[in-house]
């Protein structure tokens, strides 16, 4: 009876660890970028209160209720990224430039014959709430219980041998591929009675390399329907439906050597392939006060995006673990029927749900003499609300409270400040200013919690986001009554932690193997042209 409550312990503990694991890429998919019209991105991305610009209606949708006439709009985007890190010496740097169409819409109105609100306006839009596309590398050295073969002998521990045929490659990806490519052997039953694992290069230290290059986007397809009451009230709303395409390639190395023997050398790969879809909608209302009419106040709230999301992933190893065969110095017998150069993984599938956090917006915005406009907002968002949902155990969160509480304990409620100002030197030209500081949501203690941090299927890597500043200007010219045209630049920088592996420091603090500083810097060129009629 005592062995069989272990088990259940242990089966209940790993279930919630296997949960727990997608609190880092619901953190990913809920994050949005400083995007918009080129106007908005110019000052800040600072619209809430002012309305009557695309971009203003995605942050406030009483936004569309300030239009006076039908208007067309879209914006080009061209983006260089690059991303620095250093750890031991080792300097890298990964640059990406991409060009894209941030936004696309349509507004236009209906007369209502009425002198309380004398227009109804419609309106769709397509836009970019944020590209995943970046490369980054690291190098570095770990000793001895910091290789990912030791971190697969942890994620092996308490299965049998015969549960890790590759017929049960979806349970722990890990587990299955370490054992099945001989990274990873059976050493012993432990006091409670289970399996203990150990890696075939124990002991050894290792250089580990790691590439990873992100490719996507997320988009939203917002249809918005809005009115002003007495020239005083602006209210609106929005549906949007919010597309997600994301994929991800890494290689990760290792390179084995004895310190004694640096002849005595052993290597592998690990080749991942991920691809995530999901679809997704969101409900946004919204507020613009007048009560002069040189000032404005506004106030949103977004709902979470409720998604339903498919993950698609393969992960295969290469390695000349069967040239050290027979050698002193490495735990690999003889008999190596298990050991395969290449280990080809089937596809995995995962079909699942997620909810981003919900969002207040804050807005102010105060118009001078028709010259010159200040606006700021200030935003809100609990992301400890975020939420996952597996189909294959219907809404988990109901008996499996584990992920709510590793997501309620490492994340936080984050603020985002946006702040900008334009000046009309004569009525066709205007120059803009803006800045905006986007909060990280992962609490400090998170880089020291002693709790696992796991991420998806095959892939051991993970990042914690710092805070976001972005910096920008821009200037735009009205040619005829009806066309216009707006540029801004930006600069962005960000501070991030890479870590390699999560490994498991004598079962008493589970740490990165290797934790890269990451420096994050993008430059922006938006180009908006619109027609209004």
């Amino acid at each position: 009876m005592k062995r069989i409550y272990l088990s259940i312990l242990i089966l209940v503990s790993f279930l919630g660890a296997i949960y727990a694991q997608g609190e880092m890429d619901v953190y990913k998919m809920s994050q949005r970028e400083l995007t918009g019209t080129a106007r908005s991105v110019g000052m800040g991305g600072a619209f809430g209160a002012l309305g009557g610009d695309i971009s203003g209606i995605a942050i406030n949708p009483a936004g569309i209720g300030i239009y006076t006439s039908a208007e067309i709009v879209a914006t080009m985007n061209f983006q260089n990224t690059k991303v620095e890190n250093n750890f031991e010496g080792n300097k890298f740097d990964e640059s990406k430039f991409r060009f894209r169409f941030d936004n696309l819409a349509f507004v236009s109105g209906i007369d209502l014959d009425s002198e309380i609100a004398p227009r109804l306006n419609v309106g769709f839009s397509y836009n970019k709430l944020k590209s995943f596309d970046r490369n980054y590398r690291a190098m570095g050295t770990v000793g001895p219980e910091g290789s990912l073969t030791d971190y697969m002998a942890k994620r092996a521990y308490g299965y049998e041998p015969s549960q890790l045929d590759e017929k049960y490659w979806g349970d722990d990806w890990l587990a299955v591929q370490g054992y099945n490519t001989y990274l990873i052997n059976p050493y012993g039953i432990d006091s409670y009675g289970n399996q203990t694992y150990i890696s075939s290069l124990q002991g050894l230290d290792a250089d580990n390399n790691i590439f990873v290059r992100e490719k996507g986007s997320i988009s939203s397809y917002d249809f918005n329907v809005g009115t002003t009451i007495s020239d005083m009230l602006s209210i609106g709303l929005t549906l949007s439906v919010t597309d997600i395409d994301y994929k991800m390639y890494s290689l990760y190395t290792e390179n084995f050597y004895n310190q004694n023997s640096k002849n005595w050398r052993a290597s592998f790969n690990q080749i991942t392939h991920l691809k995530t879809e999901g679809t997704g909608f969101q409900v946004g209302l919204g507020l613009i006060f007048k009560p002069i009419k040189e000032f404005r106040l506004g106030i949103s709230y977004h709902s979470p995006t409720w998604y339903d999301m498919t993950d698609y992933y393969t992960s295969d190893i290469h390695h000349n673990l069967k040239s050290l065969v027979g050698k002193s110095g490495f735990d690999i017998p003889e008999d190596y029927k298990r050991v395969k150069d290449p280990f080809k993984s089937n596809e995995g599938i995962y079909d699942y749900k997620m909810y981003t956090p919900d969002k207040w917006t804050f807005s102010a915005a105060g118009i001078i003499a028709n010259m010159a406009i200040i606006s700021i907002d200030y935003e809100l968002s609990d992301y400890r609300n975020m939420r996952l949902k597996d189909y294959s155990w219907n809404d988990y969160n109901v008996y499996f409270e584990e992920p709510k509480q590793y997501v309620k304990k490492h994340f936080k409620l984050a603020s985002t400040l946006r702040v900008g100002a334009e000046i009309k030197p004569i009525p066709q030209f205007s120059i803009r200013a803006g800045y905006s500081f986007q909060e990280s949501p992962l609490e400090k203690s998170f880089r020291k919690d002693e709790k696992e941090v796991m991420v998806k299927g095959p892939i051991a890597h993970y990042v914690l986001d710092g805070h976001i500043n972005n910096y920008s200007y821009g200037l735009g010219y009205r040619f005829t009554r009806n066309f216009y045209t707006d540029i801004a630049f930006t600069y962005k920088t960000q501070n991030s932690y890479l870590y390699n592996i999560p490994v498991d420091k004598q079962n008493v603090k589970i740490i990165g193997s290797s934790q890269y500083k990451m420096k994050n810097t993008a430059y922006q060129a938006l180009l908006t042209l619109g027609y209004k009629f």
